[in-house]
């Protein structure tokens, strides 16, 4: 994995851990689409069809 790769999972791991703290709906969407997002950077970064 990259590190480029490495420092998203760290930053997808952080707003997960605030989703398990808050209860605030408004939040836990805003969260969601971050990861949702920082997850597309990764499959953007390292395409399927490149994964062997």
């Amino acid at each position: 994995m990259c590190e480029k790769c490495v420092e998203i999972d760290k930053t997808i791991a952080h707003y997960r851990w605030i989703k398990e703290r808050v209860i605030d709906p408004l939040t836990h969407q805003a969260a969601d689409d971050l990861i949702e997002k920082l997850e597309a950077e990764k499959v953007e970064l390292h395409p399927p069809e490149q994964q062997d």
